[in-house]
């Protein structure tokens, strides 16, 4: 074990000076695979034996974890919301074709109705660490960039949904379960055993990670959850992927201002586990695969390939038109890396049923060969056609972009909330209004059956009468919604404020569940204009840095 470490460093080091030369053609994670085949069981250099890949399988597999873990910073609702009309049949248009492209090609070559199901579904799995690690590798950023990982991403948990369903009801037309029992226990460990162990971490994370400062100790806890999250997984035969794409997912949805700091925390170690991942990963390719590859292998390749192209081109031309077939189009090229979840899943298929599993295995991972090697040079071509390569290198210096002239904001929307908050801060406000000549639109959001909409709230009155000393102009907005960030950005439109302040927290309390942070990071997101955050300790609102107190108490 050792001797494969140092092996791996020092293969590792030359990998990395190698895709330093060959990147402009050769996109370095393929450097890497290449490298692993070359060094593999069933490579011409032979360094790393069976043995050494089987003993790195659990590094990989807390890799994995990790960046699938990430994935859910696509599958955040609101943002889906805005996409949904490309995504929608995007993503439903190259599920269907290419699932139903595998099923018919394979089942019209002679293969069993069971085997030609597996197939289809597994086909319509995406390489996760592929698409990602080449995307990282080009700093793409732009449409396609977030149209590819957001179709990543459903992609794959419509997979992972999709195989623990139909898996056991396969299983029992197989013959090979022992019975109802058998196939309700393989369902329910799945199914209800990834969501379980997805959500119990993601609750965890979202428990912690709120009251860690440190960035060093929230990528440790982030690890150690992650890593446990994996060891759960395994032990109990459910997916890692889902288990940890579902934690993601949790963590995205119900606490984005923690979730944005831990997919950072991830974001600083990809780069390694890419390294180690892919080199590992190619050490583990039996290129033999190939030879007993077959008729039905072959018709499996040409299928899927169809079907993510044809599939995403057509589901965009339904939601976008011309220019959605053209993004669908280059989607589809993307989506063509195979990996990841497709070997777990056969790996768990083998595991059930060893007879299905042997007539599965041979052509998923032989496909598997083909597309990882030639995957990611179609992706980087579909990235690079969208020009979207090192964050959009074709947008305009900033000396055209009109920087020379000053901005003037003539209206300020602050948000008002408890006087405990805001009071402290007021003078401060005003005045920073005041020297901007601006007019401030004070809006306050009541839940509703609280205050009446008609009757001006007392903090709102306060504010105005604080206003007025200052010589501030004033307009109080006064709204009833459980949704106060869309009531906030929706104001801001509906009276033409170009520019926002507001509170965040600096830190929250340890294990207190509240929504501070989540309204700001969302009018951030949402908001057309821009938005300046001041800190709020929400164990102590009231209290100020001495910065706040220059002016003279409201």
């Amino acid at each position: 074990m050792e001797t494969t470490l140092l092996l791996i460093a020092g293969l590792g080091a030359l990998a990395i000076g190698v895709s330093r030369i060959v990147k402009r053609f050769v996109p370095e994670i393929v450097v890497f695979l290449a490298l692993g085949v070359l060094i593999g069981p069933d490579g011409p250099v032979r360094l790393i034996n069976s043995a050494n890949v089987g003993s790195l399988n659990l590094v990989t597999q807390v890799a994995l974890g990790a960046i699938i873990f990430r994935i859910g910073d696509r599958l955040r609702v609101q943002d889906l919301k805005g996409a949904r009309r490309l995504l929608i049949p995007l993503n439903l248009g190259q599920l269907l074709l290419t699932g139903g492209a595998v099923f018919i090609g394979t089942l019209a070559l002679g293969a069993d109705v069971d085997v030609a199901l597996l197939l289809a579904i597994i086909a319509s799995e995406t390489g996760v660490l592929t698409v990602t690690a080449t995307i990282s590798e080009l700093r793409a950023e732009g449409t396609l960039t977030r149209t590819l990982l957001s179709s990543v991403a459903l992609s794959n948990v419509a997979v992972a949904a999709l195989f623990g369903v139909a898996f056991p009801f396969i299983l029992a037309a197989s013959g090979e379960a022992s019975g109802l029992a058998e196939t309700a226990r393989v369902f329910a460990v799945i199914v209800a055993g990834s969501i379980l162990i997805g959500l119990v971490c993601g609750r965890a994370l979202k428990a912690f990670a709120s009251s860690i400062e440190s960035s060093g100790e929230l990528l440790m806890l982030l690890m150690v959850v992650v890593t446990g999250m994996v060891g759960a997984a395994i032990y109990s035969g459910a997916s890692v992927v889902a288990s940890t794409l579902i934690a993601g997912l949790y963590i995205a949805n119900a606490a984005p201002w923690v979730a944005d700091r831990l997919f950072a925390a991830i974001g600083t170690i990809e780069a390694p586990i890419y390294l180690i991942f892919f080199i590992v990963a190619g050490a583990g390719i039996h290129l033999d695969e190939l030879t007993t590859f077959g008729l039905l292998g072959a018709a499996y390749v040409v299928a899927r390939a169809a079907g993510k192209l044809l599939g995403s081109a057509l589901g965009g031309l339904a939601g976008g038109g011309r220019a959605g077939a053209l993004m669908g189009a280059r989607t589809g090229l993307g989506l063509l890396p195979h990996a990841g979840m497709a070997i777990a899943l056969v790996a768990f298929v083998v595991e059930q049923a060893p007879g299905l599993g042997e007539r599965v295995s041979t052509i998923v991972l032989g496909s598997i060969v083909v597309f990882e090697l030639l995957g990611p040079l179609f992706t980087r071509a579909a990235l690079r056609q969208s020009g979207e390569v090192n964050g959009g290198d074709e947008q305009p210096l900033a000396g055209e972009l009109g920087l020379r002239g000053a901005h003037a904001f003539q209206r300020v929307l602050v948000p008002i909330g408890a006087r405990a908050t805001v009071l402290p801060r007021l003078g401060f406000l005003l005045d920073l209004i005041a020297s901007m000549e601006a007019e401030l639109v004070a809006v306050h959001v009541s839940p509703p059956g609280g205050e009446r909409v008609d009757g001006r709230p007392e903090i709102l009155r306060l504010v105005e009468a604080a206003a007025a000393e200052r010589g501030v102009a004033c307009r109080s907005v006064h709204a009833t919604s459980e949704q106060i960030a869309h009531t906030l950005v929706t104001a801001a439109e509906e009276h033409a404020a170009d520019l926002i302040i507001m509170g965040e927290p600096s830190r929250i309390p340890f294990l207190e569940q509240t929504s501070w942070g989540q309204v700001a990071q969302r009018v951030i997101r949402d908001a057309s204009v821009p938005v300046l955050v001041y800190p709020v300790d929400p164990e102590h609102p009231g209290s100020v840095p001495d910065i706040y107190r220059l002016s003279s108490n409201v």
